[in-house]
């Protein structure tokens, strides 16, 4: 066994493993140097003596092979060309017999001897998903609210898309799982507004006077304000001021502070020439004492800081929703107290980091099997094939032509581990952005208050 050598590792791959060590193992180079040229010795004596017929001749040879056989394994593992695993082909055949193996034979023998199961490299991992978003019924600056209005925008911009559905529909959809979450001792109002006249000058004046109480401020019913939301479509223009002073027209003076609230759905700036502004500091400023937050449904960039500034002048928040999924979650979050808050933050941010963790573990772990799986075929492969052409059960080039298929089997194994890293950073994401995208709302929602 040690006889291969000669065939293979003579042609320079020890020494230039153990060179790659640097002068840690310079001693290995010269050692595996010498074993080299015994080998060549010991291979030009063993065919020597086939061709002579000589058994004794044979028999001292194969001793001396044998000697240099567990030499040779000592400088393999002792040097980390190899592991001590890998060795244990030293010694050992292939089990189908065959008298000469073609390059074919050699590569599909030798896996199905010494293959590693690369399948089983591969860990099964599982990511959580987020905790659900908090939802009490609270106000968004941590006093509990008890009535409020909902103010839709109708506006015609209202009838276009957001992530693949019509906004008004998203919008109506969003308010009435709002309504699900609702405890039987809140009230709640809905206001339409811009539901009147048309989007063009000829109907702006009949549009901007289009400001509607579809449902009166009382207990939550879902059945009717269900039924008031079908009682508008996306029409005309957007009179936010006069809806915002429309909704403080349902509340009482006798409310503690931070129990009145109004949430504005709207997806751009006041176009009816109030000042919405004005008209949340005047409802703050009131003896109503509400708080007006506005949820900006897919606002342009231009309209954002208006509608920002609204929600400050008001006492409450601005939030951004992209699509239908987001404007929910928005209503969700504006029923959350602060100490409801924090735990979700908290439970959020374990779970975010808890799968980051088992992501970078199922890697590691992949890379570290998948390296050492390919190590272990390589050293193998080695061993045998070297050996087998010493004994002329196959000829360097049919070596040669398996080494080759087998180095393109490791370079499909190495693409596989890849795409596996792939799948797993996509499948991190897919649980974690939404994950992180909902703490940010959070934190948006509440830092401020």
């Amino acid at each position: 066994m040690a006889a291969r050598i000669a065939a293979i590792r003579c042609s320079g791959k020890i020494e230039a493993q153990a060179n790659s060590r640097s002068a840690e193992l310079s001693h290995h180079t010269l050692q595996c140097s010498t074993l080299c040229l015994l080998c060549k010795d010991v291979a030009v004596t063993f065919q020597n003596c086939r061709n002579t017929y000589s058994s004794e001749c044979m028999n001292q040879t194969a001793s001396r092979r044998m000697n240099l056989s567990f030499f040779f394994k000592y400088i393999l593992v002792s040097s980390g060309v190899v592991t001590a695993q890998a060795t244990i082909a030293i010694g050992q055949e292939l089990s189908t017999e065959r008298e000469f193996w073609t390059a074919e034979q050699l590569y599909e023998d030798f896996l199905a001897d010494f293959g590693e199961d690369m399948a089983a490299c591969y860990p099964d991992y599982q990511l959580a998903e987020g905790p659900p978003p908090p939802d009490g019924p609270e106000e968004a600056n941590g006093s509990g609210w008890k009535k409020a209005i909902i103010a839709v925008d109708a506006s015609g911009s209202m009838a276009g898309q957001a992530g693949g559905e019509r906004k008004m529909d998203a919008a109506k959809a969003a308010v009435q799982e709002f309504m699900g979450t609702m405890p039987e001792d809140t009230e709640i109002g809905l206001l339409a507004f811009g539901h009147l006249g048309n989007n063009e000058e000829s109907g702006k004046a009949e549009s901007c006077e289009g400001i509607e109480l579809m449902s009166e401020l009382g207990a939550a019913d879902r059945l009717e304000i269900a039924n008031s939301l079908e009682g508008f479509e996306a029409t005309g223009w957007t009179p936010l001021a006069a809806a915002i002073s429309k909704a403080g027209e349902s509340f009482t003076a006798d409310s503690g502070e931070g129990e009145q609230v109004v949430f504005v759905v709207s997806d751009g700036r006041e176009t009816c020439g109030g000042n919405p502004v004005a008209a949340a500091q005047e409802l703050r400023d009131s003896d109503v004492k509400a708080i007006v937050n506005i949820i900006g449904f897919d606002v342009p960039d231009d309209d954002r800081k208006a509608l920002e500034a609204v929600a400050k002048a008001g006492g409450g928040a601005f939030s951004q929703a992209d699509d239908a999924a987001e404007l929910r979650e928005q209503l969700r979050i504006y029923t959350t107290n602060l100490r409801e808050s924090s735990d979700y933050n908290a439970e959020a941010s374990v779970v975010a980091s808890d799968n980051h963790s088992v992501a970078e573990n199922a890697k590691a772990d992949a890379d570290s099997c998948i390296g050492n799986a390919i190590a272990d075929e390589d050293s193998k492969f080695a061993l045998l094939s070297g050996d087998m052409v010493i004994d002329g059960l196959t000829d360097r080039e049919s070596a040669d032509e398996a080494e080759a298929r087998l180095k393109d089997r490791h370079e499909e194994i190495e693409a596989e581990l890849e795409a596996f890293r792939a799948k797993v950073d996509e499948d991190l994401k897919a649980v974690n952005e939404p994950i992180e995208k909902i703490l940010g709302r959070v934190k948006d929602a509440y830092d401020d208050e």
